[in-house]
């Protein structure tokens, strides 16, 4: 009698784990954390930033991240067309802080990234929901995640902080 197949870890587990480790590994050389979402409903990472004295920063950025072998790339290669449920943009569009959506490119270990809220908010709405289960984002491929990038969403978390709260302490 032969015994069924054993479990496999299969390219698309490894995938996700080197997506997770790509964009951990970035913003740890920021000086920031990272920490993993245990149950994900439409995140996988959130990062909290510090400030150049290592003081916690308020606020967060939620990170859904997504790895692929064949980045799907439109005409000329600039871009990459990602296909997005519309069950996740209907969590992100209601958030506050930043969104950042990262495909990673596992045949090149590099990943690129797209601020939801910001690629959305030329949008009319209806047309942001109506359709089938996905809609398509188009994140250039200059907009690489690595440390700069890591600092400039970090940024524009505090702008978003500021906006919400006020300028300082003499707000509270």
């Amino acid at each position: 009698m032969t015994s069924p197949p054993g479990k496999r870890r299969t390219r698309a587990h490894v995938l996700a784990d080197l997506s997770i480790n790509h964009v951990e590994r970035q913003v740890l050389l920021c000086g920031f954390s990272v920490d993993r979402v245990q149950h994900d409903y439409g995140y996988d990472l959130t990062m909290a930033t510090y400030s150049d004295t290592g003081e916690f920063e308020p606020g967060g950025v939620y990170i859904q991240v997504k790895a692929t072998d064949r980045l799907p790339r439109l005409a000329g290669g600039n871009t990459i067309s990602w296909p997005v449920s519309r069950r996740d943009l209907k969590l992100w569009f209601q958030e506050t802080y930043p969104v950042i959506l990262v495909v990673y490119d596992g045949q090149e270990d590099r990943a690129y990234w797209i601020h939801v809220q910001a690629y959305i908010s030329d949008r009319r709405t209806p047309e942001l929901f109506a359709g089938g289960d996905t809609i398509s984002f188009h994140i250039p491929i200059r907009n690489r995640i690595n440390p700069r990038a890591i600092r400039a969403i970090a940024r524009c978390k505090n702008d978003i902080h500021k906006q919400i709260r006020g300028k300082g302490p003499e707000h509270v």
